[in-house]
């Protein structure tokens, strides 16, 4: 099963990730978790995908603190994906975009309970207060509905939801790296070092990741200055435009045959 969470203001972007994974991925069900939409009719979203799952949830808007709840959003639908349906699960943000069969990677899941992009060398202040805001990319989560795979993701929910209820700030603006961390990536990271001992987790390859939108990889993730990117926008457009996808693809091929080009020859 694949996942994301989105409010009304994501959906344009949900929407091409969801249609993405309908192109590449059919035969897996897709859970929408959707954040205050009243304009958008079911029978829309269910022509999006042939097997999609709709939840809707009416939460009270709180301006100031939205991002950070929306960020912190992603654990509620993946501890209760699993436990209703028992199947692996992929967790993708609104922002990515399936580019390819993920065949292999659901097939890693046989082998491990947890894999997420992985940062060690990464020391940022989060809103808790550790030095692990960036350890973890939470773009991309894929988990195992073991029993270790289910009480992590109990154990996120947990953590990360009663966080959001104390008003404690879901957010650290971080001056001198120029970023700003999220409590769910911190939470993400300090949930995975309390249960590492007996859980199976590998870390995520960065073509299952990826913000540098390299040919090969089979997720793009537009995060960020990353989402203005215009390679991002193209291939976007093959999901808005679906009969020229065809053209937005040569485009693509353009573009990064180019790019690839000019690195070779900065570099030799």
């Amino acid at each position: 099963m694949i996942l994301t969470v989105c409010d009304a203001l994501f959906l344009n972007e949900a929407f091409c990730l969801i249609k993405s994974c309908a192109r590449h991925m059919p035969e897996q069900p897709f859970y929408l978790f959707l954040v205050n939409d009243q304009n958008t009719p079911d029978e829309t979203i269910q022509k999006w995908h042939p097997d999609i799952v709709l939840e809707r949830v009416s939460w009270p808007f709180q301006s100031e603190r939205w991002r950070g709840i929306m960020c912190s959003a992603r654990s509620i639908p993946i501890e209760k994906a699993l436990e209703k349906y028992r199947q692996k699960l992929l967790y993708l943000d609104a922002d990515t975009l399936v580019r390819g069969p993920l065949t292999d990677l659901f097939h890693d899941l046989d082998r491990y309970d947890l894999m997420i992009k992985h940062r060690p060398q990464l020391n940022h202040l989060g809103p808790a207060g550790s030095q692990f805001a960036s350890r973890f990319n939470s773009g991309v989560i894929a988990i195992r509905p073991s029993s270790v795979g289910l009480k992590f993701a109990h154990e996120y929910n947990l953590a990360l939801q009663g966080y959001v209820a104390s008003g404690r700030p879901l957010e650290l603006h971080l001056l001198e790296e120029k970023i700003v961390s999220y409590i769910d990536q911190e939470l993400l990271y300090l949930t995975y070092l309390r249960l590492k001992d007996g859980l199976s987790f590998y870390p995520l390859p960065a073509k299952y990741n990826d913000a540098r939108f390299m040919p090969d990889s089979l997720i793009w993730h537009g995060k960020g200055t990353a989402r203005s990117n215009l390679i991002y926008r193209i291939e976007k457009n093959k999901f808005w435009v679906a009969r020229f996808s065809w053209i937005f693809s040569t485009l693509n091929w353009i573009l990064l045959k180019s790019r690839s080009i000019k690195r070779r020859l900065q570099n030799a």
